[in-house]
């Protein structure tokens, strides 16, 4: 008999969404019957993860991706720790180093302040690496190839639920990136850039970034409740210039989508090398959903984020 339902998986840093999905895959292939397996395996999940973000995965199985909209369009509640003064391509700690930018003058009052900015409707672009599609090609397809794109990514309008500061301090053991980019701007002074073409001068010196690092730069962690396509990456990016800085994204989890909560609704990938383990997890959520006959989506619950 061919399983059907929903799980959710605490996807672990370094993965992306779908070698979540081929994991799982693999794994059906491997240890279902021989009836099963004459049969395609179908996977989705409800929504992509980044390779740096861990949290909560849902996963589709058979008869369960009908249900994946339900939970592409679902609020989600997330955990981000971005790090002030650094600029990358991907808007996160994967990407390369694009710019350097002064710190110190900001402060834990002016980011609180900044954060109400950012509540409500707004209007958000979307970052380069991502999955969205640009004339039948995702996006970060332009980006990992060095394709110009047809045209402008396009900003569009996100809700922000709520927005909140967990944590502003410069006591942290995050690292700057250290990939650049072939032209970046560097940082000359603590109020002065340089924009440089110069292929010559165009590489960030390795002895500004450790200058850079050694400042403390400060890290902040949010906790974010939002609407359905809303990219934090891009949040912590537009966070850090709207304090005339630069910032991306060093630890993102995704502590809920929908009704389903991080380690409440999860299971572990590692444990999945047991099918009667994504089993359990799919009955759990069966059985979760009995009570209702429809997903809540409008109200997202309060968890514990400590």
């Amino acid at each position: 008999m061919l399983p059907h339902g929903i799980l959710a998986i605490n996807k672990p840093r370094g993965k992306t969404s779908t070698d979540i999905l081929n994991t799982l895959k693999e794994l059906f292939r491997n240890r279902t019957n021989s009836i099963v397996n004459k049969k395609k395996i179908k996977l989705g999940h409800g929504g992509t993860l980044d390779p740096l973000a861990t949290g909560v995965l849902v996963i589709g199985v058979n008869d369960g991706c009908k249900e994946l909209h339900k939970y592409i369009g679902c609020n989600k509640v997330y955990l981000a720790t971005g790090l002030f003064g650094f600029a990358t391509d991907s808007y996160d700690s994967y990407g390369k180093l694009l710019k350097i930018t002064p710190v110190k003058h900001i402060t834990k009052e002016m980011l609180t302040f900044t954060l109400q900015k950012f509540t409500g409707d707004i209007s958000q672009k979307p970052p380069l690496y991502s999955a969205l599609r640009m004339e039948g090609r995702r996006l970060y397809d332009y980006a990992r190839k060095g394709i110009a794109l047809p045209k402008s990514i396009e900003p569009r309008t996100i809700k922000i639920h709520s927005l909140s500061l967990i944590d502003f301090t410069v006591n942290h053991d995050y690292k700057p990136p250290t990939t650049t980019a072939t032209i970046l701007k560097t940082r000359t002074s603590e109020n002065n850039e340089v924009n440089t073409n110069d292929q010559s001068n165009a590489r960030i010196n390795e002895n500004s970034i450790i200058e850079n690092s050694l400042l403390n730069n400060p890290i902040f962690k949010i906790h974010v409740e939002c609407g359905k396509g809303t990219y934090i990456r891009s949040l912590i990016h537009d966070i850090g210039i709207e304090l005339n800085s630069a910032a991306h994204v060093v630890e993102l989890v995704r502590l809920q989508q929908g009704d389903i909560c991080l380690h409440r609704d999860t299971v572990e990938l590692d444990e999945c090398t047991d099918l009667s383990a994504i089993f359990t997890a799919m009955e759990k959520i069966k059985l979760k959903h009995s009570y209702s006959s429809q997903l809540q989506c409008n109200k997202v619950t309060d968890i514990n984020i400590a």
